[in-house]
């Protein structure tokens, strides 16, 4: 019995395993075409899989494309969140740390543009569960302005902050004429420059 147990247990941290590894080829696949030009059979050769199998662990590309998403934003997620709790933070570090998180992921970030951009989703279960990582995250970032700011209407900044991070990594991210450590310190720059404008609104109010 134990042993069954023991095998059961290694087939299933397979399985996780291989489901990963499809996330892991589908998010980079994702980032470098809309979703109409992915097709599941050419992710499954890259995986290394047959067509037939990928199915086993995603029924449509659709919720292959959620999956992936949803994985890179609630790394972002996790991120205000341990930023939140540690009690150690400033507009300035959170946004900072967040555009890290984004350059590093930048293929996530593709995602996140050919989503926004693409919004071709034909299940509403796909499109709650995007609404509600997105106010996860959206709401944890709430509760850091509330704390930094004396901002009444706070969803609204959050939402700029976002779009104009979101913005800077889109443009930057890998302009051809900079290394990679010269833009990433140039983004930072900018971003420092946005909250640095934020604040000095707020103690002109």
């Amino acid at each position: 019995m134990i042993e069954s147990k023991k095998f059961t247990d290694l087939k299933e941290h397979e399985k996780e395993q291989r489901k990963n590894l499809i996330l892991d080829v589908a998010e980079k696949i994702f980032s470098s075409k809309p979703f109409d030009d992915v097709n599941m059979r050419d992710l499954a050769r890259e995986v290394g899989i047959s067509p037939g199998s990928i199915y086993t662990y995603f029924p449509d590309k659709e919720t292959l494309y959620v999956e992936v998403s949803l994985r890179g934003f609630q790394r972002a997620v996790n991120i205000m969140k341990d930023m939140l709790n540690s009690g150690n933070y400033s507009l300035d570090k959170v946004a900072e740390r967040y555009m890290e998180e984004m350059i590093d992921n930048y293929d996530y970030m593709r995602i996140v543009q050919h989503c926004v951009m693409d919004g071709k989703f034909k299940t509403q279960e796909s499109i709650d569960q995007l609404k509600e990582i997105s106010r996860e995250l959206f709401t944890t970032f709430d509760e850091i302005l509330a704390k930094e700011t004396s901002l009444q209407d706070i969803r609204p900044v959050t939402h700029l902050i976002f779009s104009v991070l979101n913005g800077i990594v889109f443009t930057f991210g890998k302009y051809p004429d900079r290394t990679r450590e010269e833009g990433v310190a140039h983004m930072k720059r900018l971003a420092k420059l946005f909250i640095s404008m934020l604040n000095r609104d707020q103690v002109e109010k």
